[in-house]
């Protein structure tokens, strides 16, 4: 609204545009299905699996601990990262 009383229909329309684009945005994001994230299988290294990952973290090739841990265990990306990364 402008100071003589005439309604400022410029203003009204990019106001109720962007409103709209904004309900748009969120209820798409509503909508995208997020898959749960599953809980990492209760495993442990042993043996001569578990000194190269100790020795592997030490000598900070981490990547390439992880790649032997899925390899030798045939599980995925997360799990053998987190068993490297919490080996003691």
């Amino acid at each position: 609204m402008t100071g003589d009383g005439e309604f400022d229909w410029l203003s009204f329309a990019l106001g109720l545009f962007a409103g709209v684009v904004l309900s748009w945005i969120l209820n798409r994001r509503r909508k995208l299905q997020i898959e749960p994230v599953q809980p990492i299988e209760p495993r442990e290294l042993h043996g001569d699996l578990k000194a190269l990952v100790l020795l592997y973290r030490a000598d900070g090739r981490k990547i390439e601990a992880i790649k032997l841990v899925r390899e030798q265990l045939d599980c995925d990306l997360r799990t053998a990262k987190y068993l490297v990364e919490h080996v003691r």
